[in-house]
């Protein structure tokens, strides 16, 4: 199943605050870090909303990789 437009400017949207973590002054780093966790979950739900399985387990994964990134790298 192809993916949507929306699924994919969620996701990309997401992936575009999780690199802003890395330039963001110390004290706006949550808030980056709080843009891609909703971003991709909205994400997630639009996928399990679709029937796009694969590709809500793809978000899971990346959104636990960024919580990850985040507890070890900027806490």
């Amino acid at each position: 199943m192809p993916v949507t437009p929306k699924l994919a400017e969620l996701e990309r949207k997401g992936e575009h605050a999780y690199a802003a973590m890395y330039s963001a002054r110390p004290y706006a780093v949550k808030d980056s870090y709080e843009e891609a966790r909703l971003q991709f979950r909205l994400a997630i739900q639009a996928a399990r909303l679709g029937g796009y399985t694969d590709e809500m387990a793809r978000l899971e994964l990346r959104l636990g990789h960024i919580k990850a990134v985040f507890d070890s790298q900027f806490r």
